[in-house]
């Protein structure tokens, strides 16, 4: 079998609001359940996926600003630490911060963990995701 991917997709480089954006629209499709009940939701997915979308807008806002990446691997802002940085750089509230760490949490639960994200998570998930993007991203055009 051989898979044929389009090089439009493969050689054009993507910001990272436009990466958050995507992982927007990637976690409504792994929420998605079908009405035959044959599709159930990937909420471990989807809870990974909601932390990197909150995670890239977050980084694309501190690229804009200047803020120097501040891992020793290249343009990589560490997991750790961020909430608490992105709270010192201004880009965001405490209550913005608290929302980043607790999808840092769903996502360590979901990448690591036996225990599994449920439904509900991921779906505070997708929600904190959604409004962090969207109000970070508000004056950047696509």
């Amino acid at each position: 079998m051989v898979i044929v991917v389009s090089s439009v997709y493969t050689s054009l480089p993507m910001r990272l609001d436009e990466k958050a954006r995507e992982n927007l629209e990637a976690i409504d499709r792994l929420l998605t359940r079908s009405d035959d009940g044959q599709l159930e939701p990937l909420s471990n997915a989807a809870a990974s996926r909601a932390y990197y979308a909150a995670y890239q807008a977050v980084a694309d806002c501190a690229q804009r600003d200047g803020l120097t990446f501040d891992s020793s691997e290249p343009r990589y802002y560490r997991h750790d630490t961020l909430p608490d940085r992105a709270l010192d750089w201004g880009i965001l509230d405490d209550d913005s911060r608290d929302d980043l760490s607790r999808l840092r949490d769903l996502r360590v639960k979901a990448d690591y963990y036996e225990d599994q994200v449920h439904y509900d998570e991921a779906s505070e998930a997708a929600a904190m995701a959604q409004q962090l993007v969207t109000s970070l991203l508000a004056g950047v055009t696509r």
